[in-house]
């Protein structure tokens, strides 16, 4: 029988589809400091973020008449309806995030805003609503307590438990990029691994006003010629705001490769004596489809129209180069896997090497060429031949 969810079960449904992962959940609570114009952000986990996250910030706080639609499910400060979204500028808009940890955790908000001389402790319910509040002392701002994330999705939380390592390393991959876009932010990321342990750093950024700055503080000062000088290897292109990574050698080799595939004709050695191929008629019916395709890669055959069917082919020649010697195995792909491997290496061994240098219209050359590649995403190795580095909007401010 076909009955309804009841409420309380949907709202936590629906939230885990909103916080996924540990990184997203912390990713939200830093995404409303920055949009709070905070400039110090700290990030506090016990046990990696399984039994506590803590994020305070010092931005402008939440203003008493707030508190009611603070973890409200789509209430937000941020748009007031659909067509504000073509102008967003700010992190988050659509009011979920505080209601859906509400959800799918034990949350508490410590906030002062900066118009007020004390600040509010208030604890919330899965529902959203506030069961407690109570003066405290507090500079402006705001602190998140996240306790037991996912406790009320049994299945999500012993996920989490089971791979917690991944999940917190995944989370300071995730603030990495924050540490390297933001300028002027101090951000720190903590951690207590044991019960009454101390607290280790694991990521900090000092309020630098260059990103170069910021890269010193997340690689290490010895890291830093890896990231800023590319080792005459990658190309730094843009396309309108975004930023993008080309490897010159992937991105030459996959040119070259497409360009082989294409214009490529096997030579063909004739065998003493046809060889009858026992196919059946489906597969008969394909290969006199595209007999133009395995003549390309060096088969030959004899077609007799009067024979019965599956007996009408006749294999006469076999492709060959060099050393190169290929069979029926290799009949797989519309290229052999055997000479889509020697056309690979032959691109390889005619392309632009990393280290080799490269002036402005050599690079133009290539970048031009990744917009005639057929599949441009990957060399033949398997190599990625461009990456999104960022969207520039993101460092403008």
């Amino acid at each position: 029988m076909i009955k309804p969810i009841d409420k309380t079960s949907i709202h936590r449904l629906c939230s885990g589809q909103v916080v996924l992962t540990l990184a997203t959940a912390v990713k939200e609570l830093v995404e409303n400091s920055l949009d709070a114009g905070a400039k110090n952000i700290s990030v506090r986990c016990t046990k990696s973020g399984l039994e506590k996250i803590e994020v305070s910030d010092d931005g402008c706080g939440v203003e008493e008449n707030n508190f009611e639609a603070l973890t409200l499910k789509h209430h937000t400060s941020k748009i007031s309806d659909f067509k504000d979204l073509v102008d967003v500028d700010t992190f988050g808009f659509r009011g979920e995030a505080l209601s859906s940890l509400c959800a799918l955790s034990k949350l508490s908000i410590t906030t002062r805003h900066v118009s007020k001389c004390i600040g509010t402790r208030l604890l919330f319910n899965n529902n959203g609503d506030i069961v407690s509040r109570s003066p405290c002392a507090r500079q402006p701002g705001t602190t998140v307590l996240v306790v037991d994330l996912f406790h009320t999705l049994p299945v999500r939380r012993k996920e989490l438990e089971k791979n917690i390592n991944k999940e917190f390393s995944k989370m300071l991959s995730f603030l990495s990029g924050y540490c390297l876009i933001q300028k002027g932010l101090k951000l720190t990321i903590t951690n207590q691994a044991k019960d009454n342990g101390s607290s280790g750093v694991m990521l900090r950024v000092s309020g630098n006003s260059t990103i170069k700055d910021n890269i010193i503080d997340v690689f290490g000062v010895k890291q830093v010629p890896r990231v800023i000088v590319f080792n005459m290897g990658f190309i730094i292109s843009s396309l309108d705001d975004d930023l993008f990574i080309i490897d010159q050698h992937a991105s030459d080799e996959k040119f070259n490769f497409e360009r082989l595939q294409r214009t490529v004709t096997l030579q063909s050695q004739k065998l003493i004596q046809p060889l009858a191929l026992e196919l059946t008629a489906c597969n008969e019916c394909t290969l006199l489809d595209n007999i133009h395709i395995f003549r390309k890669n060096g088969f030959e055959f004899v077609i007799n129209r009067d024979a019965c069917p599956s007996e009408r082919v006749q294999l006469t020649s076999l492709p060959t180069s060099k050393n190169w010697a290929f069979g029926p195995q290799d009949g797989v792909m519309c290229r052999p896997s055997r000479i889509r491997q020697m056309l690979a290496s032959r691109a390889c061994r005619s392309s632009v090497m990393i280290g080799t240098a490269l002036n402005h219209s050599e690079m133009r050359k290539l970048v031009d060429h990744m917009g005639e590649i057929d599949q441009p995403w990957n060399c033949p190795h398997g190599r990625p031949t461009i990456r999104h580095l960022i969207d520039m909007n993101m460092l403008k401010n």
